[in-house]
């Protein structure tokens, strides 16, 4: 299908009822969009944060001990783990004076969570209001985490909280880069749909290469959004693919929303450049124990005290680990989590929005990375662990030491055998194998991971020589 065919298509995708329907909630007020598609929840944090967001220190670490509180004992009493845990440290919720007595309590890690999964899960909630996902950052150690419908309107309050500080709102026309091939109705591995002020684009491998990045160029071009999101390393590579190009930065364009990754200097100043906007990252995480982004000033990380508690470990060389104890979702507490993701935290305030939140300075470990392909090419490290083939899989890592050839390390779990390989295998060959790409993934078992110097286990263990290849040059720190 040629590239005229493929506009004209899309500027024509939506059916007249899919049209009439968007026209109709266009045109609805903002409040009545909340209402009726994002809950109570979402209506009441919105109102929430924005009240609260430029509470002076006390008011916050109030705020913070009455949602500590209420969560402990939530714990306590319906959270076997936390149950036992309680009574094994003598630790009583009720007795709460500062958000500091929960220090008294162990460090939670992923393995922990992983290996005592049902434990972890509240009694008091009906299984079928679970909402389960599969995460594995950037440790390289698939978990399941539960969630409530309502922990997500939560979490989608904060995060359009977030947004809204560089002009974001529902109404906003914004293109989306899904990583996965898109999913709708009876039709499946759809690489673009257009619904409303969204145009979704699928940011799969196979998507990634010339052909169809100059389509989705031309339709980003002729939706004229005002935002652009997507994970850090999709951003990059549509950036590379413009400068490569020639291509011109989309006009209008007010922000480009980078999330789930770490953003490093050289990437922002690529991105911006290309796009011509503002690279607006956030940190965040499944596991809910951390949320943050940039204010309307600055590109530090403002943490948000309403989300959770923030501890941090000392790694050396500056850097520290962050800990989080999340304060929103009472189906699966995580108290006093290891997030093994690596930052460079201020110890100041921001002196220019005035909002006493703590400060990230960056966040330094928390990104899929990139493979190298046979032509020199870099390719996003990004893999689906929700599929049944990670099941069984206790941790795993890409190492690459060559263009072309990766291994895929694992380390098998109690009850892996050689139909999960066969699983896997036949993942790989769904995300990687195909000409185009020039990426040859090889599986390889070990019995254990080692962590970096940091002390994190890092999801790509990259060995070539990233200064060699194109638009690295003299870019990576």
């Amino acid at each position: 299908m040629s590239t005229l065919e493929i506009i004209n298509r899309f500027i024509e995708s939506s059916s007249i009822k899919d049209r009439i329907a968007r026209e109709v909630f266009d045109r609805l007020p903002l409040w009545a969009r909340y209402r009726i598609y994002y809950g109570k929840a979402f209506l009441y944090w919105s109102v929430l944060l924005k009240e609260s967001e430029y509470f002076g220190s006390e008011k916050l670490e109030a705020l913070q001990l009455t949602l500590l509180k209420d969560i402990l004992c939530n714990a306590a009493q319906n959270v076997p783990y936390y149950r036992k845990l309680f009574a094994d440290y003598g630790f009583d919720p009720t007795k709460l004076q500062c958000v500091e007595d929960i220090r008294g309590l162990p460090y939670l890690t992923k393995e922990i969570v992983k290996d005592n999964l049902n434990d972890f899960i509240a009694t008091n909630i009906p299984k079928k209001e679970f909402v389960t996902v599969t995460t594995s950052g950037s440790s390289g150690i698939p978990l399941t985490i539960y969630h409530t419908k309502e922990s997500n309107e939560i979490r989608s309050a904060f995060n359009f909280h977030l947004l809204g500080r560089v002009g974001f709102t529902p109404k906003s026309r914004t293109v989306v880069f899904q990583w996965r091939d898109i999913k709708m109705g009876n039709r499946s591995r759809l690489r673009y749909v257009r619904y409303g002020n969204k145009l979704i684009l699928s940011s799969s491998h196979n998507n990634l290469q010339s052909e169809w990045m100059v389509k989705y160029y031309e339709m980003m071009r002729r939706f004229r959004p005002e935002f652009i999101s997507g994970y850090v390393t999709v951003m990059l590579s549509m950036a590379f693919f413009m400068k490569e190009q020639g291509l011109t930065p989309l006009a209008g364009i007010k922000a480009v929303f980078a999330h789930s990754e770490a953003m490093y200097p050289w990437q922002r100043k690529i991105i911006e450049e290309s796009f011509g906007a503002r690279a607006f990252p956030s940190y965040g995480m499944h596991e809910g124990v951390a949320y943050g982004g940039g204010c309307e000033h600055s590109n530090h990380y403002h943490m948000f005290p309403q989300k959770s508690i923030i501890e941090f470990i000392d790694r050396g060389r500056n850097h520290q680990e962050i800990v989080g104890t999340g304060l929103n979702n009472y189906a699966m507490p995580f108290i006093r989590y290891r997030t093994m993701d690596i930052g460079i935290k201020k110890d100041t305030l921001c002196d220019v929005c005035n909002r006493r939140y703590p400060l990230l300075e960056s966040i330094e470990g928390r990104s899929y990375d990139f493979l190298v392909n046979r032509r020199g090419k870099l390719v996003p490290a990004i893999i689906h662990v929700g599929s049944k083939s990670f099941k069984n899989v206790k941790q795993f890592q890409f190492y690459q030491e060559e263009p072309g050839i990766v291994y895929l390390k694992i380390v098998r779990g109690k009850f892996y055998s050689d139909s999960d390989t066969f699983l896997l295998e036949n993942e790989m060959k769904k995300e990687f194998y195909f000409p185009e790409l020039g990426i040859e993934i090889k599986v390889l078992f070990v019995d254990d991971i080692k962590c970096s110097s940091s002390g994190k286990t890092l999801r790509t263990d990259q060995r070539v020589r990233m200064n060699d290849y194109p638009f690295n040059i003299n870019k990576i720190p």
